[in-house]
């Protein structure tokens, strides 16, 4: 703890510092709507102009799509799995929601995003939901999520400075099936994230554009594991018009990444990402490479392509695109925890997890835009990867879970369809097809196992969602989420397999808009209360109701 008051400490020291610093005088607006750099598209105009940036006026319209569901955090909020971090604050201007479920379950989001003079900008995040009641025949099954976010956007004469502070504190309860209290059955999970970045207020169109970010993270398990992990990113880059053509313009950019972890060992990478960029209005192309010095071996982690292209047909209307690449990263506690929070909390060998390497990143595929009503992409993905995480159950402790790593040939296909059937319809289908042929996989401890299944993964899954405005009061929202069979390793012996039953989760939502303001709510989750495992012995908690309201404020 005395690291994270130090590094809040220096963060509002910096702060103010810059602040101070400049004139009161200065003629500048904010950065609108927390969009933290001007974009690319912009700084790739073959004129030289600066583009405005000016604040942005909130629109006060209730809308229910500021809460359609993505995939499993949403579509199961109340389930012990639910934990997830977001970086920076997700600003949807003035905004409260409060509702009560049938467990006794509150859920309760507030954002406040405001101009506090013409140089600053502010926004402010609160989240809190909860369950006070097991399940039945589950004891200590509750769980608790809190979470907090401030930022902040200042516009200087010369350079814009972005800058965000984000805490969690979430617990949940190991499921014990052996003893019933294990010494950390309640598993407390703390994660601060302090993130700055600084960019100049130029476009590169023969300038040179400059972005430089600073990220620290911390995240433990309360009496347990605990990871420090810095990051330092640089990005530099150069417009211009070297091979003249209609529409054409080129830009030389640079990216420059240093993470540091410490857990365990110190870990510590550093990544060289040279490219140009070709574009007209016919084709986008990049050309580059990647290289990756890692320690402990003071050694280079791998050399790698960074080539991408897009051909466009019908004034953009179609693309078709492909890349190749490949990366190595630093496996992180933070991403661990994000995606199972029942890792064992002290495993031995957790040092072992040292780097994942892609050494091989095939993309290709198709997007497309019909009578301006369909939005659709369909495309491929093949992987192959040194040292991926899959969860297994542990040998050591009941109720948690080790970690493997596998050496793998990762193949996915995916195909999304956003449809605008008409004014007050609207339809989203997502279905993902996913395929794992293992080299090899072995424990934290080094120890090869032979592996029979992707651990928790599934084939198939399968999202569809729907939107109907009945009229100015009444909307309407249906979403289904379907994952297929999946396998788990349930025992000492690598012969114990369990094949998890399919998960579908239907969930049903309509809102009720008083005034343009004032929304009352009521959602159904899980509606065929469907007690899904997504970790073996970890299982959903059926169908939930709730009931609450939404309010926009100025």
């Amino acid at each position: 703890m005395k690291k994270i008051n130090f590094v809040i400490t220096a963060f509002f020291i910096l702060i103010s510092t810059l602040l101070n610093a400049q004139s009161h005088n200065e003629e500048v607006t904010i950065e609108g709507s927390y969009n933290p750099h001007i974009q690319k598209s912009e700084r790739l105009a073959t004129t030289p102009d600066i583009p405005k940036r000016d604040f942005k006026i909130p629109s006060y319209e209730i809308n229910t799509e500021d809460f359609t569901y993505k995939y499993r955090a949403d579509l199961e909020p109340i389930s012990p799995l639910s934990y997830t971090q977001n970086k920076g604050v997700d600003i949807c201007n003035n905004f409260i929601k409060a509702g009560f479920g049938t467990r006794i379950s509150p859920d309760f989001l507030f954002r406040h995003y405001s101009s506090v003079s013409k140089r600053m900008s502010l926004g402010v995040a609160i989240d809190h939901n909860s369950t006070w009641l097991d399940m039945k025949n589950i004891p200590n099954s509750k769980y608790m999520n809190n979470a907090f976010g401030l930022s902040m956007t200042n516009r200087f004469s010369q350079f814009q400075l972005h800058s965000h502070v984000d805490y969690h504190y979430d617990t949940y309860y190991i499921n014990d099936t052996i003893t019933e209290l294990a010494s950390d059955n309640a598993r407390k999970i703390h994660s601060l994230n302090v993130n700055l970045t600084a960019n100049n207020n130029k476009s590169s169109y023969k300038s040179l554009y400059d972005e430089f970010s600073l990220d620290y993270n911390y995240s433990g398990i309360q009496n347990g594991m605990q990871e420090n992990f810095l990051r330092l990113k640089a990005h530099l880059e150069h417009s211009n018009s070297w091979f003249k053509s209609e529409n054409n313009s080129q830009a030389l950019i640079a990216d420059i990444n240093a993470e540091l972890n410490n857990i365990g060992q110190t870990l510590l990478i550093i990544s060289f990402n040279p490219h140009l960029d070709l574009n007209n209005d016919f084709y986008s192309l990049r050309l580059g490479l990647r290289v990756d010095a890692k320690t402990n071996s003071i050694s280079v982690g791998g050399i790698y392509p960074d080539i991408k292209g897009s051909l466009y047909l019908f004034q953009k209307n179609i693309e078709f695109y492909a890349s190749i690449g490949g990366k190595t990263k630093i496996n992180t506690l933070k991403e661990i925890l994000a995606e199972n929070p029942f890792v064992v909390s002290n495993p031995l060998n957790y040092a072992e997890f040292d780097y994942e390497k892609t050494w091989i990143d095939f993309q290709g595929g198709l997007k497309f835009k019909a009578l301006n009503m369909v939005n659709g992409h369909v495309g491929v993905r093949y992987r192959i990867i040194h040292n991926h995480v899959f969860f297994i159950n542990s040998t050591t402790q009941a109720g948690a879970f080790d970690i493997i790593l596998n050496d793998c040939h990762v193949f996915n296909l995916n195909v999304d369809l956003h449809a605008r059937i008409n004014d007050n319809i609207k339809a989203v289908v997502d279905f993902a097809y996913n395929k794992y042929d293992f080299i090899k996989a072995r424990l934290t401890c080094d120890v090869p196992i032979t592996i029979a299944h992707a651990w928790y993964k599934p084939e198939i899954e399968l999202t569809l969602k729907g939107i109907y405005q009945m009229n100015e009061h009444w909307k309407f929202n249906l979403a289904t989420y379907f994952e297929g069979k999946r396998y788990a390793l349930t025992g000492n012996d690598y012969d114990d397999i369990k094949e998890l039953k399919p998960i579908v989760d239907i969930q049903l939502g309509c809102d009720y808009n008083l005034n343009k303001n004032l929304a009352f709510y009521a959602e159904i989750k899980n509606l065929i209360h469907n007690k899904y495992q997504m970790y073996y012995n970890y299982p959903s908690y059926g169908i939930q109701g709730f009931v609450g309201f939404k309010y926009r404020f100025l």
